[in-house]
């Protein structure tokens, strides 16, 4: 009764599809699309005014920071002693060492501030005694003008417009300059000298075009009456700037941050921003073309999305045509490759009707087959280890310990003191070849293997073997596959020393995350076709039977089955010796980090 209330459910797919679409997808996209456009100027045009102020407050609060730091420089010439005694003593042979140890402070000082400030081009100190001294970039030029305001001021700090002087280093120079009487700390009223701070003005332009490329308007500074401090124009610098409705706002303080401006036919969107320590006023002026041109490529980018949405929706009820036929053909696929024996087969589910749980049933139906399949494969291979383990333990290590042991003490009894070591090295190296019954060992436990083997091996070749065995003492506490390192050296001494012996090296180190482990040997190495088959046998794992049952395919085998991909036997060709060189690479890994897994 319920499912007559809702005539729509018993309508075809197709038809629910179309609906769908045209209800959900088109129609929303078109109201939404159309309802966005007709705002989206006014919130982008907004969103831009928002950046701009933001981006010149920042650029304010920079240049504040810098002028700031120049002012308290200032300041702490009048308090420090240094200074004023250097500006306040004559220059008169008496006083020369005195002004030597002043002026090699101060020198000290300015240069660290230069150095450590790289927008001051040149500092100028000029004391009543007549000393003076500039340090920084050497510049000349006209600078009076300035030094009168400076005088005017009685110990105000003056900041100057942009001025061009005459540089020693790289021609002319435009700065800007704070100058700035130094009177005595004892008397305010009593100047004791003047400093000038020097700085670059392309450190201050480059600030300043940060915020508004040259190509989408201009940004300046202007004095509170409308004088302009800096400008990419040069000739507008000291003069009022030329807009009468500039001017007019600059007379009634710049109160609006942001207005707008016609001039020379074009209409601009003015920025204003206060400089609270030096009381200009940062001005930038954007073009509304600017603004207009940022906003269309963004409404244009907004109708392609809709007609994505629209095209990506058509494309969907397209889609949905398959939707029930394709997951059928898939499963009939996938049952088809199980019938043939691939259990790694699966259904993709993609959705949650009847069709998707056939899939999912399907799914666990080829986990389950798997899992048992499995299971009774890994209860055979348990079966046979047990099998061999009982072949293994029908000669007890135990009775051929005491054995050898036994035949040690008649060989020292009859006093055949070399047969009594040799006896206790081999007796040595099975215990260590037994190891408890354990698959793994430690790096000295398995070197101490190899030597015992080795030794064995030299008391039979005599002086015709020779060998070494490196450890790092990083490796003191690895853990690594037990007897994986001397039948290695065993292949040497059989297939490498063909004329007769030779020398063998094995080398334990680290590199990164990983051990190493070098079998070199002074034999007569691999023929190089021999090489390129035994490395393309390690890569597929698959070859001639012969070198897959080699020593070297079964340790490789050992360490992938172990420690997975990345690992194993590794065949260098870069070789600074004759003969061969088989690499073995491990995870590195502690002793209690083997005892978790």
């Amino acid at each position: 009764m319920r499912l007559n209330r809702y005539p729509f459910l018993h309508f075809s797919l197709r038809t629910k599809s179309i609906a769908i679409f045209i209800l959900l997808v088109t129609l929303p996209s078109l109201l939404i699309g159309n309802v966005i456009l007709s705002r989206y100027d006014a919130v982008l045009r907004q969103q831009f005014i928002d950046a701009m102020e933001k981006n010149l407050n920042t650029i304010e609060l920079n240049l504040s920071e810098k002028i700031k730091a120049i002012e308290d420089l200032s300041d702490y010439m009048i308090y420090q002693e240094n200074f004023r005694r250097y500006m306040e003593t004559p220059t008169l042979p008496s006083n020369m060492v005195q002004m030597n140890k002043d002026q090699t402070t101060i020198e000290g000082f300015i240069a660290f501030q230069i150095m450590s400030k790289r927008y001051i081009k040149s500092i100028s100190l000029e004391g009543i005694g007549g000393n003076q001294f500039q340090m920084g970039e050497p510049v000349k030029g006209l600078e009076q003008t300035w030094t009168d305001f400076a005088q005017a001021r009685k110990g105000g700090v003056v900041w100057t417009d942009s001025y061009q002087l005459e540089s020693g280093w790289t021609g002319n120079k435009r700065v800007v300059s704070m100058f700035r009487v130094i009177n005595s700390f004892d008397n305010p009223s009593r100047p004791v000298g003047k400093v000038i701070v020097r700085l670059d003005e392309s450190e201050i332009t480059d600030l300043l075009m940060s915020a508004v490329p040259q190509d989408q308007g201009s940004i300046f500074i202007v004095r509170p009456g409308g004088s302009v401090v800096l400008h990419p124009n040069q000739n507008l610098i000291g003069h009022p700037y030329p807009s009468d409705a500039l001017l007019s706002q600059f007379s009634g303080g710049l109160s609006k941050k942001v207005s707008s401006l016609q001039e020379a036919g074009a209409s601009y969107v003015v920025f204003s921003q206060p400089m609270k320590s030096t009381g200009w006023y940062i001005v930038a002026m954007i073009k509304d073309q600017t603004i207009v041109q940022k906003t269309e490529a963004i409404k244009a980018s907004l109708k392609f999305l809709i007609l994505i949405i629209l095209i990506f929706g058509l494309i969907a009820l397209i889609g949905f045509e398959f939707a029930m036929i394709r997951p059928m053909l898939e499963l009939s696929k996938q049952t088809s490759k199980l019938k043939k024996g691939d259990f790694s087969v699966q259904v993709k589910v993609r959705s949650r009707d009847e069709v998707g749980e056939l899939g999912r049933q399907f799914n666990n139906m080829v986990m389950t087959i798997k899992e048992l399949i499995d299971k009774k494969y890994k209860l055979e291979i348990r079966q046979k280890e047990s099998e061999l383990r009982i072949l293994q333990s029908q000669m007890d290590p135990h009775f051929l310990y005491n054995t050898l042991d036994m035949i040690r003490w008649t060989a020292r009894l009859e006093k055949a003191a070399e047969t009594s070591q040799l006896i206790e090295t081999l007796s040595k190296f099975f215990r260590m070849g037994q190891n408890g019954g354990k698959r793994y060992t430690t790096m000295p436990e398995e070197l101490d293997f190899v030597r015992a083997y080795l030794n064995l091996q030299q008391k039979r070749m005599g002086s015709k073997l020779q060998f070494t065995v490196h450890m790092e003492e990083e490796l003191s506490h690895a853990v690594l596959l037990k007897k994986i390192i001397q039948p290695l050296v065993e292949n040497s001494i059989k297939h490498g020393f063909k004329r007769g012996g030779g020398r063998i090296d094995v080398r334990c180190y680290m590199t990164e995350q990983d051990v190493l482990i070098d079998v070199m040997d002074s034999g007569v190495g691999f023929a190089k076709d021999k090489l390129e088959v035994i490395r393309q046998v390690l890569q597929d794992r698959a070859g001639d039977e012969g070198i897959m049952n080699h020593a070297i395919c079964n340790i490789h085998e050992r360490i992938q089955l172990e420690y997975g991909e990345g690992y194993g036997i590794e065949l260098p060709s870069e070789t600074s010796h004759a003969g061969a060189c088989v690499r073995i690479r491990l995870p590195f890994q502690m002793s209690a980090q083997e005892e978790k897994r």
